[in-house]
């Protein structure tokens, strides 16, 4: 079982293609179903999404002096607030009484709010799909007919799945989901501009040759036994410590390790035990550091400590070759380091002239019509079940200080950092 638990901000999409702005890309499956169907009649773009979101919109930004029409700017921007609602109900964010994001709540040590988050991971995904799509025409490569149809085929499911059941016009669901001024031309134009950014993200990809010093690499089996720096006493320390020691002295081979390990977490012992291919630049720093420990020899076995998550049980397997995800993942790291180099040499420029204000308390609805639960249920419904391959941003959730664990534990320390947001320039 993987390590790596990828939670993501996303927008609609059958086979995602999900591009980390941080660490990792890998493919995910998101299967087609049906909309749940709501009375529209009595709703409006301005009470869907509650009192917080509207705010953070019709902000004019430029992408390299080009102005980018608000109706694309805005829907990253709702997409990404959607998202982010939604892992606010698995309890990954502080969430409102009637089930959003609360912007307005504490992110951070330093007085930032999760508007400042929301903020930068939405100027994050319209970034990287300008950028791709840049890169795209500088190819050369444009939107053939299979493109085209995938594109006329997520209209006409939005259309009948959403519209048609709720007795409204398409124009009509595209005004209420992502604003006044959003209509199929519009919706289309915004679609395409995606097919085209991840048309060219999926050909870097296919064409990415793993160095031939990279493509083995430490295979580790491990137990963790929590104990993190920020968060646990002296004597959780002591004891976690103690664990991993004991079980250590327990094990003669790695297959002791494996056993062991799985026992832990199956009886809760442990937070965690597997066996993973350790990446560089995918794990925290002390587990990366004696993966890749000169002297390493097959069979040695140690415990180790890691302030983000505390105690490691470890066993060094040898080295293993990459299979094809941990290749995308390479791939991935690749294109968005060169991304990366490029935005700070001033390639590529993001920008607005307008300041973000400090986010509203929320407001519960009173209109006892309003039905927010059922929206959100339809608007996230939008994200997982239409057919087009687009670009995403992953979030690595135990980056963000405050929130529950994932499910995996060794992640890269700080993949997704917060900056302020607030009037920035890129």
């Amino acid at each position: 079982m993987k390590i790596i638990k990828k939670l993501v901000i996303a927008i609609i999409g059958a086979a995602f293609m999900l591009s980390s702005a941080a660490t990792v890309l890998a493919d995910e499956t998101v299967p087609s179903t049906a909309q749940p169907t709501i009375d529209v009649s009595k709703l409006s773009f301005d009470t869907v999404y509650g009192n917080q979101l509207p705010q953070y919109l019709n902000h004019e930004y430029t992408f390299n002096g080009e102005k980018i029409p608000l109706v694309e700017s805005n829907y990253y921007f709702i997409m990404t607030f959607v998202q982010l609602c939604q892992y606010a109900s698995y309890g990954y964010f502080p969430a409102t009484a009637d089930g959003y994001i609360d912007l307005s709540a504490t992110f951070g040590n330093k007085g930032e709010t999760y508007a400042d988050y929301f903020v930068e991971q939405s100027e994050l995904y319209l970034q990287r799909i300008c950028i791709y799509k840049a890169r795209a025409i500088e190819a050369g490569l444009k939107l053939d007919d299979e493109d085209k149809k995938a594109v006329d085929n997520e209209i006409s499911q939005r259309n009948q799945q959403q519209a048609v059941p709720a007795g409204v016009t398409l124009d009509k669901i595209l005004k209420l989901y992502f604003g006044p001024d959003c209509n199929e031309q519009a919706y289309r134009a915004i679609l395409e501009n995606a097919a085209l950014a991840s048309k060219y993200q999926q050909k870097y990809l296919a064409e990415y040759k793993v160095p031939e010093d990279q493509k083995n690499i430490p295979n580790i089996t491990y137990a963790l036994f929590s104990a993190p720096a920020a968060s646990a006493s002296a004597d959780d320390k002591k004891k976690a410590e103690a664990s991993a020691r004991e079980m250590l002295g327990k094990c003669k081979s790695i297959d002791d390790l494996k056993k062991l390990g799985a026992d832990a977490k199956s009886s809760g012992v442990c937070r965690d035990a597997g066996t993973l291919p350790v990446q560089k630049g995918k794990m925290v720093p002390a587990f990366e550091k004696w993966a890749y420990g000169a002297e390493r020899k097959e069979g040695e076995m140690d415990v180790i400590y890691s302030d983000e998550y505390g105690y490691f049980c470890v066993g060094y397997n040898g080295l293993v070759e990459l299979d094809d995800s941990e290749k995308k993942d390479m791939a991935s790291n690749a294109l968005n380091a060169e991304i990366d180099a490029a935005v700070k040499a001033g390639q590529y420029t993001l920008k607005t002239n307008k300041a973000f204000p400090s986010p509203k308390p929320y407001a519960p609805a009173t209109d006892k019509n309003s039905n927010t639960g059922n929206v959100l249920l339809i608007v996230f419904a939008c994200i997982g079940g239409a057919a087009i391959v687009i670009i995403i941003i992953v979030l690595i959730m135990n980056a963000v200080k405050g929130n529950k664990p994932s499910k995996k534990a060794v992640v890269k320390s700080g993949g997704s950092k917060k900056k302020k947001s607030g009037n920035k320039r890129r």
